[in-house]
């Protein structure tokens, strides 16, 4: 007896299921995220989600796909300017995205499309004759200041701490600089920083 495999459902697709998994996580946010909910978003029983992704994992990897969708690497421009292109960008995906944003923040980049951008990334510095060792090194430290500014961006006051902090005055006066209008600022004067010392080794 010759068993039929049964194909997928054909009112679905991954770009679908993708797109309304990461409007659900922003909607509800991460931890209340479940393939449960998402089934009830797209009007579909959970299990036909599988049919597209084999496991949550896989899925939440598309997810951050989706959120690096928009982050370009243009291989007519210098490696540094498109360094600092992509930091800004990523940043960008912090504000519109908060709930989001831990996903690329907390998990290794382990898909084909994420694979594909540092492919283009890492070419890019080949081409321009930088060394991988150098490239590896400032893209680490530049990717771990940008996850790490975004996510103190993202961190939500706790409850007490103002009036706890009038009872500090350096701490007070300094706290004043680190309120959010002074964000961009702070943000810019930082990655500067670091693109500088990248220049100073590539030459």
């Amino acid at each position: 007896m010759t068993v039929k495999k049964r194909k997928a459902p054909t009112e679905l697709s991954a770009e679908a299921i993708r797109t309304a998994a990461l409007a659900l996580i922003d909607r509800d946010g991460l931890a209340a995220f479940s393939t449960r909910k998402l089934g009830l978003a797209l009007g579909c029983e959970a299990m036909a989600i599988y049919w597209y992704f084999a496991s949550k994992d896989a899925l939440l990897d598309a997810v951050v796909d989706e959120l690096m969708a928009g982050v370009v690497v243009d291989p007519g421009h210098d490696w540094i300017d498109v360094l600092r292109s992509v930091a800004h960008a990523y940043r960008r995906i912090a504000h519109a995205h908060p709930h989001a944003f831990p996903l690329l923040a907390t998990r290794r980049f382990a898909s084909e499309g994420t694979f594909a951008f540092l492919e283009r990334l890492f070419e890019l510095a080949r081409a321009q004759g930088i060394d991988d060792a150098v490239t590896a090194r400032f893209y680490r430290v530049v990717s771990s200041y940008c996850s790490g500014f975004a996510l103190n961006e993202l961190a939500t006051p706790r409850p007490g701490t103002a009036a706890l902090r009038k009872r500090f005055a350096r701490v007070t006066a300094v706290s004043a600089w680190l309120e959010p209008q002074h964000l961009d600022e702070t943000f810019h004067f930082g990655l500067e920083l670091q693109l500088a010392a990248l220049t100073r080794t590539t030459r």
